[in-house]
């Protein structure tokens, strides 16, 4: 709550009256608000966004910080005055005064019902609508916002959104907001905002046939959230919603697994099945040494864990189970060509039980044409690829 008495310099009249000045709290800190150097709308203040790539995203984004994000600043008696019936016809002649951060702001009567915007629905919109690099720079004060208001996103929203960012290239906001989680409330809290930003990280890879540098740079990244969410353990900002299974996040053989992939793709495909620096092999010990034998995917949890929503639910669907499953199936497959006999017998055990899991997931009719397909078609299905590297092909020469 903003103070009822401020410094002299924070003061400023307007129509005969104080009006309230804010500097990023000026009045309560006495400091300048360009202290922070990371980010221009780091804690300390007011929610900006930046320019964008369309009049409707713009809209959406002013409308969120008008009515959402600036009362915030105001005092609860300012805020709750805003939306009482019984001053509408006051506010509207003599609304309340605020500058914040030299910007001067005008408030007045907002119906509750009719002019407040739903704030999920519209943040679904704003995700849709976000396509370049400098519409993505506002994921930070977007969800700034959110945490200052207190508006709780649903589960749904984190996935989408890093499916969105990853779609136009743009993970290093989300990797922004998770490092700076106080801030924005992105936790890591859940096994599908896991597993998505994971299975995120390592598709350009995929894509690529296996590049050096995607590659590389995908287990360096898919490490970095390991590490962070292990070196959580004494701040516990990403601690899991309501327990997280049998496994923390950092040692869930499902997470685990996308490390494996990538460092045994770089053994097969760059360092001709060979593992010198022993990594291969050891990333397969740690996983083998938690993933049961005979287990697969959909083994690694407790069936109470598959009916919660914030848990493992999202793996029912056979599609996304294919999306995570077909890249694991593929580690587990070419780690044990590159380890020593016993631990590849090991893993290949693993790989067997996954494999009968993803032939009963392909034989559904809803995965014909969804993501999890596409990308089991890139690691396995060879017919697939030498056709669309043909139609590629063509498509370059016709140029």
């Amino acid at each position: 709550m903003l103070p009822t008495t401020a410094a002299p310099r924070a003061l400023r009249v307007v129509r005969g009256r104080p009006e309230l000045a804010i500097f990023g709290y000026a009045a309560l800190q006495q400091r300048p608000l360009s202290s922070s150097p990371v980010h221009a709308h780091r804690a300390g203040q007011v929610v900006t966004f930046n320019n964008v790539s369309s009049p409707e995203l713009a809209e959406l984004l002013d409308t969120l910080r008008q009515k959402v994000f600036l009362p915030t600043y105001l005092s609860k008696a300012q805020r709750q005055k805003i939306h009482d019936p019984k001053y509408e016809r006051v506010l509207k002649h003599d609304p309340i005064m605020m500058e914040i951060d030299g910007e001067k702001h005008q408030f007045r009567y907002v119906d509750r019902m009719k002019e407040m915007p739903n704030t999920v629905a519209t943040i679904r919109r704003v995700i849709n609508a976000m396509k370049t690099r400098a519409d993505f720079d506002n994921v930070f004060p977007l969800l700034e916002g959110c945490q200052r208001a207190r508006r709780r996103l649903p589960p749904s929203t984190w996935p989408k959104l890093i499916r969105r960012a990853a779609e136009h290239d743009n993970l290093r906001v989300i990797m922004d907001c998770v490092k700076e989680v106080e801030e924005t409330g992105f936790r890591l809290n859940t096994s599908e905002k896991v597993a998505e930003l994971l299975s995120q990280f390592q598709r350009p890879a995929i894509e690529s046939g296996f590049d050096l540098a995607k590659t590389t740079y995908a287990l360096r990244q898919v490490n970095l959230v390991l590490n962070i969410l292990e070196g959580d353990l004494k701040t516990e900002q990403h601690k899991p919603t309501r327990g997280a299974g049998r496994f923390p996040f950092y040692r869930d053989p499902q997470m685990l697994a996308v490390r494996l992939h990538l460092a045994a793709a770089l053994a097969v495909h760059h360092s001709e099945g060979k593992d010198p620096k022993g990594r291969v092999a050891s990333y397969a010990q740690e996983l083998v040494a938690l993933w049961p034998e005979n287990a697969g995917l959909l083994d690694l949890q407790p069936d109470e864990a598959f009916r919660d929503r914030e848990k493992m639910r999202y793996l029912l669907d056979r599609n996304n189970y294919l999306w995570y499953a077909a890249p694991i199936l593929n580690g587990l497959t070419l780690a044990a060509q590159v380890v020593d006999p016993a631990l590849a017998m090991q893993l290949q055990n693993r790989a067997d039980a996954v494999e009968s899991e993803v032939r009963v997931a392909l034989d559904s009719l809803e995965v014909k044409d969804g993501r999890g397909k596409y990308i089991y078609d890139k690691l396995f299905n060879t017919e697939a690829k030498e056709e669309e590297e043909k139609e590629t092909t063509e498509a370059a020469e016709g140029a």
